[in-house]
């Protein structure tokens, strides 16, 4: 890539001699897809299909033939590429004259959906193949671009100017009202002292000086291949283009190497400070991207309309949050449902739940990473870090008036929901792909609240196995991992069999019949 911005991302493809790549940074995402299809090579075109989304690139020795192509002869293999591009809704994109040195065929092409692409053959260059050159005015490249600068000190300075106002109006509304124009004035103060500014998008992935070696390298290499093209004596241009190639190379080597080690030693500090910090280093190395998909699988049918998908998407999501049916009629079901009574009943259940307090909030909202990002509700972490003490009185009043009355706001069940695929390559089905829920950030610390009463709940009625390591504070899976080795251990030595049962539910919080599962388990 020629900028730092622009990245590639491969895509994971078991077809021989094909490479699938998706390249991001531009106007808009573009994926190109490389081919060699030697004259021996069967090849089922249907397997490619998958791999056709919007803006992408097919180009490559296909060794096809055809006349309309700039070939003298037509070839079966140019029949069957004519077919599969029609059914795929592909252009041909036409070169300047053939390709190919050693005869008069033209058998180097690209296929795409991009309109307005053009293709131009250079006679230069070493190989058997002259090579093309595709341009396209459709997807640009944008060196500078709008970036939105807050200015957080004045956003803090307008919130303790108004917070006086915020703490007498809350006396003359509900609290419910107060919360919502709450909500509207954070949004409203955090735009009002925003700007945007135009500031340079890409930085160059090389520094000044190797990019100027490079230039030169550049034009040494082209001075060398016109004086050999036209036999002029080239030896001076010979030893100096290698000359300054291997310095680049050695220059380029050192580069990486010293942002490689001053990476290890940010690691390495991060360590002395905090495991946190260590592993938000080291986790960069190893963090998986999700793929994104324009297209959907629905009953053997590929869509691709924004809309259906997003249709789609929502009656499945819908169908798969639905609470499992009981059918009090079924002997089995009622008395499932009767035994999860009678547990319920043996614990203290007591409907007071413990108000909260100033000190817990602080606590809950330093406990938050300090994002800029925002929800659906345009408020982000960063900025309830910023809160006065203020505004920290008015949210204890909400906070505790929705404890006392055992309400979660109707606003905080409103989530925007982002679909991220499962799948390494191919077209995704509903099923495989995964929800992310954006939840308004105010809820989040009041979940925070509520957690803390219901691990205390759980734990003074002994609800919660010493065993459970998940979702337990100062309890990791590799303790109970170690515990099982070591029971396993033990057995060896007394010569007694271990019987192990290892159950996965799928889709365990959405489907599962919490109830029959809890009796099951107790």
């Amino acid at each position: 890539m020629s900028r730092k911005n622009l990245k590639g991302v491969e895509i994971d493809s078991s077809i021989p001699n094909t490479v699938v790549v998706d390249i991001y940074g531009l106007s808009e995402p573009l994926r190109i897809i490389g081919i060699y299809w030697p004259a021996s090579q069967q090849r089922n075109l249907m397997d490619l299909s998958n791999f056709v989304i919007n803006n992408t690139l097919i180009a490559g020795d296909f060794n096809a033939a055809a006349m309309d192509w700039g070939s003298p002869t037509d070839d079966n293999r140019s029949f069957l590429l004519k077919e599969w591009i029609e059914e795929n809704d592909l252009l041909y994109v036409k070169n300047t004259f053939n390709s190919s040195r050693r005869s008069k065929r033209n058998i180097d092409h690209l296929f795409t959906n991009i309109r307005n692409v053009k293709g131009e053959t250079i006679a230069f260059g070493t190989s058997d193949h002259w090579p093309i050159i595709y341009t396209s005015n459709t997807i640009s490249y944008h060196t500078h671009s709008s970036f939105p600068h807050t200015s957080w000190k004045e956003y803090e300075v307008l919130l303790c100017l108004l917070q006086d106002f915020w703490f007498d109006l809350q006396k003359s509304i509900t609290l419910d009202d107060w919360y919502k124009l709450y909500i509207r004035f954070l949004g409203a103060a955090k735009n009002r002292v925003t700007t945007w500014k135009n500031k340079e998008k890409f930085r160059p992935a090389l520094p000044e000086f190797i990019r100027n070696k490079l230039k030169e390298l550049r034009k040494v290499r082209n001075n060398y291949y016109r004086k050999r093209r036209y036999d002029i004596d080239n030896e001076a241009e010979r030893i100096l283009l290698r000359t300054l190639n291997r310095e680049v190379q050695a220059d380029i080597a050192n580069y990486r190497s010293k942002r490689w080690s001053n990476f290890f030693e940010k690691i390495q500090e991060s360590k002395t400070k905090n495991d946190v910090n260590f592993w938000s280093h080291l986790g960069k190395l190893y963090k998986q991207k999700s793929l994104p998909f324009a297209k959907l699988k629905v009953n053997n049918k590929i869509i691709s309309d924004k809309e259906i998908i997003a249709q789609e998407l929502y009656k499945y999501y819908t169908d798969q949050f639905q609470p499992p049916y009981i059918d009090r009629n079924d002997p089995h079901d009622s008395e499932i449902e009767n035994e999860f009574q009678d547990i319920l009943k043996s614990f203290s259940n007591s409907m007071e739940i413990e108000q909260t307090n100033i000190k817990e909030i602080c606590y809950a909202i330093k406990s938050l990473k300090p994002k800029k990002s925002a929800g659906y509700d345009s408020i982000s972490n960063f900025m309830l870090k910023l809160l006065p003490p203020g505004y920290l009185q008015c949210l204890w009043n909400c906070f505790n008036l929705w404890l006392k009355e055992c309400r979660f706001p109707h606003d905080w069940k409103v989530a925007k929901v982002i679909s991220l695929n499962k799948l390494k390559t191919g077209i995704p089905s509903s099923d495989q792909t995964r929800p992310i829920s954006l939840l308004a950030t105010h809820s989040k610390i009041f979940e925070k609240l509520l957690l803390v009463r219901i691990r205390n709940w759980a734990e003074l009625n002994s609800i919660i196995p010493v065993e459970q390591s998940g979702f337990r504070p100062n309890c990791s899976i590799p303790t109970r991992v170690l515990s099982i080795y070591q029971e396993i251990q033990n057995n060896l030595v007394a010569n007694v069999p271990t019987l192990s049962i290892y159950v996965d539910y799928q889709k365990a919080y959405d489907k599962v019949w919490h109830a029959a599962l809890i009796v099951k388990l107790n």
